[in-house]
């Protein structure tokens, strides 16, 4: 292979074709397609020999030379010989996955390869060098997920990647720290979307705040807050208001020097890492993109190690390039932010507005986001925080992947110090459900699984 060749393997893919010609029935085997050949003339084989197989054809030298003649294409293969010589390179169809491993990587390396000359040639005419990064990040993800990825999975296959999903739920699903809320949704997978909406004044992102918080100093992995309507100070002054449980004359005077000496920065910064608040970090940017949010989390990703969960406050305050309408841009934002989670394979937690109807009635349903129903569509489980007659804060669970909605907990929040300290079942059915879905999780801790299913 020349050194200004793309990357490819002529004897690989001399064997992958031979063995086919040899034993047809080792097609099934491979997860290839013409396009991970390099040498035209092998794709134009791969591709007569797919149509053979698939129509269910004896395939020999004899039918993949008609075919090939039949469609005009013998010539360009280099004829029968040819054929006869992929026969006679590879002795036995034994080795055939190996071999495909081989183009499949050979494949990847002049992917990654078109990939880096496509960024190159867009430097000289794109505006966003932050956007760029993400799309070439993006590319270079697809490549990694797509190849090698079998289209279709047997019951087998499907019973093999659950078991090791299941395996890590406790590790990598997000959970607020509220058990209660936490036994019915069972934490958000990565790769889900949580929706959080709510009218101003029922402290939605203090909510956020506080399930962040609560996951960072659970699990010890990062918790993004992309910010886009507080400034960092803000951000900031309500970490120490939520972790530590102080109000903001308290913190002011603190970090004044007016109170407990000089020294009150360093008591505060040691208490809250000693309680694991420094896995919150912010990004105060306003107006992002969501190539931006995936962009800066792959950046903190690299920085920081492992992320637990991104929170994005809020959705209407999030920028789409060229779009300008609320409409068109909410629905991008909603459909992409599901999208990103799945490329990131991370859990996202966004709040969200609701619209005047709503707001106007102080009841919430799922249609009830401002802007669009995409943040319905696009959401796996969504809360709405309202206030009751009583004025207390109620949390509706309005959609649930994992089982029943329409439940209602009522929070006990200190409001001095923006700290949701408990949710409590609001009615009778949260209750059942609340009961049931923590003895499931006490019988899974405790209850090794039977030997034999019992229905």
């Amino acid at each position: 292979m020349s050194q200004n060749q793309p990357p490819h393997s002529i004897e690989a893919e001399m064997s992958v074709l031979g063995a086919i010609l040899l034993e047809s029935d080792s097609f099934h085997k491979l997860d290839l397609s013409a396009d991970d050949f390099y040498i035209d003339r092998h794709k134009l084989i791969f591709s007569t020999l797919a149509e053979l197989v698939t129509a269910g054809s004896a395939v020999d030298l004899v039918t993949v030379s008609d075919r090939l003649r039949e469609s005009g294409r013998i010539d360009r293969v280099g004829g029968t010989v040819y054929l006869a010589e992929l026969l006679d390179y590879t002795p036995t169809a034994a080795n055939i996955n190996f071999y495909a491993d081989t183009v499949m990587k050979k494949s990847k390396f002049r992917q990654i390869l078109t990939a880096a000359k496509a960024t190159m040639a867009e430097v000289q005419t794109a505006t966003d060098p932050d956007i760029l990064i993400s799309e070439a990040f993006a590319h270079l993800q697809s490549i990694g997920q797509s190849a090698g990825k079998k289209v279709w999975l047997s019951l087998e296959d499907q019973a093999r990647e659950y078991e090791a999903y299941i395996q890590t739920a406790d590790e990598t699903r997000f959970v607020t720290g509220y058990p209660e809320l936490d036994a019915v949704i069972r934490g958000v997978a990565p790769g889900e979307v949580m929706m959080i909406i709510g009218y101003s004044g029922t402290f939605k992102s203090a909510f956020l705040h506080n399930i962040l918080l609560n996951a960072g100093m659970k699990t010890r992995k990062k918790s993004l807050f992309f910010s886009m309507e507080m400034p960092s100070t803000l951000v900031y002054q309500r970490t120490v208001q939520i972790a530590l449980e102080q109000n903001t004359y308290f913190i002011e005077s603190g970090y004044a020097g007016k109170k407990d000496g000089s020294d009150y920065r360093e008591r505060t910064a040691q208490e809250l890492v000693k309680i694991g608040a420094d896995h919150l970090i912010t990004s105060p940017r306003p107006a992002l993109t969501v190539e931006k949010i995936e962009h800066f989390t792959r950046l903190a990703r690299a920085e920081h190690g492992q992320i637990g969960v991104v929170g994005i406050d809020y959705l209407g305050l999030m920028a789409a390039d060229g779009m300008t309408g609320e409409y068109e841009r909410v629905s991008y934002c909603a459909e992409q932010s599901k999208n990103m989670a799945k490329r990131l394979n991370l859990p996202v937690v966004i709040l969200a507005q609701i619209n005047r109807s709503s707001a106007t009635t102080g009841e919430m349903e799922t249609w009830s986001a401002k802007g669009s129903g995409a943040v319905e569509a696009s959401a796996d489980y969504m809360l709405g925080i309202q206030r009751n007659k009583e004025k207390e804060i109620i949390i509706k669970l309005m959609k649930n992947r994992n089982g029943e909605a329409n439940l209602q907990f009522l929070a006990d929040l200190e409001a001095k110090y923006l700290k949701f300290k408990s949710l409590e079942p609001y009615n009778d059915i949260t209750r059942k459900n609340t009961e049931r879905g923590l003895a499931r999780l006490r019988q899974s801790k405790s209850e090794p699984m039977p030997d034999i299913c019992p229905f």
